[in-house]
């Protein structure tokens, strides 16, 4: 079966995208004993630098330099070449991708799961809310044809978060839902690049972190579990399908043995045909 791909991604920085993104894939490494792969599609390798520097646990980090400059068809084209090739032999496939209106909307598309982390300040929801919105206007069809899920992520925010009052105009929207917040902690400064989150000597930290990743987690899982489903009926109606040709040659081919015999006989006098 082919990676769960996973897309970390909005049109904001400082939101920290590339955070989630190096941690979530460290996360679902070191707890789900996966094979996982980070792309890191963004031009400061933020994710990669974190990866890169923090215990070798075994990450898979690839550098998708993208021809912004081109027209938006060529940077989907190599976007689409880049995350076929390297989410080869993985379980989970991990995007980190700061966008750009020079990608288009349809390179989501690629995804199981997108990720958009957000501040929860009224003018970055909305912010968040319209990108989102316009995708899944757009896309409507595809995103439901696929089973994508949108998870839209409270980033950085106070412990006193209440969930309930965010992305309210996503809230009835079939394939979104909230993850549990990643709140800021001022110890969090003391890992960067030098620790994974999930892992730190900081509970707090650590626990926090933990709490989102393993709401990611399940996601995915759902999302295997949906695809080997699908996979497996796939198949089965194939197969169903062969056997129904098979069937039919088979039936063919008696009623041809059938009138052969009937012409032959027909030519045999009563007397020496078999009883």
């Amino acid at each position: 079966m082919q990676a769960i791909k996973v897309l970390v991604t909005n049109q904001k920085g400082g939101v920290g995208k590339s955070t989630i993104a190096a941690n979530l894939a460290a996360y679902l490494a070191i707890q789900n004993n996966v094979r996982v792969n980070l792309i890191d599609f963004d031009r400061q390798s933020s994710s990669s630098k974190w990866i890169a520097r923090a215990p070798d646990i075994g990450l898979e980090v690839h550098q998708a330099n993208l021809p912004y400059e081109d027209t938006g068809s060529l940077v989907l084209a190599e976007a689409r070449r880049c995350l076929n090739k390297f989410s080869v032999a993985c379980d989970i496939s991990i995007s980190d991708l700061t966008w750009t209106y020079a990608m288009s909307p349809e390179f989501m598309l690629e995804y199981d799961i997108i990720l958009t982390p957000s501040a929860t300040s009224k003018f970055e929801m909305a912010s968040s809310e319209i990108f989102i919105l316009e995708y899944i206007q757009k896309h409507i069809n595809q995103i439901k044809s696929r089973r994508q899920h949108i998870l839209m992520v409270p980033s950085r925010v106070d412990r006193k978060f209440q969930a309930e009052q965010t992305f309210l105009n996503l809230q009835n929207v079939e394939q979104c839902s909230v993850a549990p917040p990643i709140f800021w902690i001022p110890a969090i400064d003391d890992f960067v690049y030098e620790d994974f989150l999930c892992v730190s000597t900081n509970t707090e930290v650590a626990k926090n972190f933990s709490t989102f990743g393993g709401y990611v987690a399940k996601l995915i899982a759902d999302k295997i579990l949906t695809k080997k489903a699908l996979h497996e009926s796939e198949h089965a109606i194939k197969r169903a399908a062969n056997i129904s040709i098979l069937d039919k040659y088979r039936a063919e081919q008696q009623r041809e043995k059938q009138a052969k015999r009937a012409d032959i006989r027909s030519w045999i006098p009563d007397f020496l045909v078999k009883k």
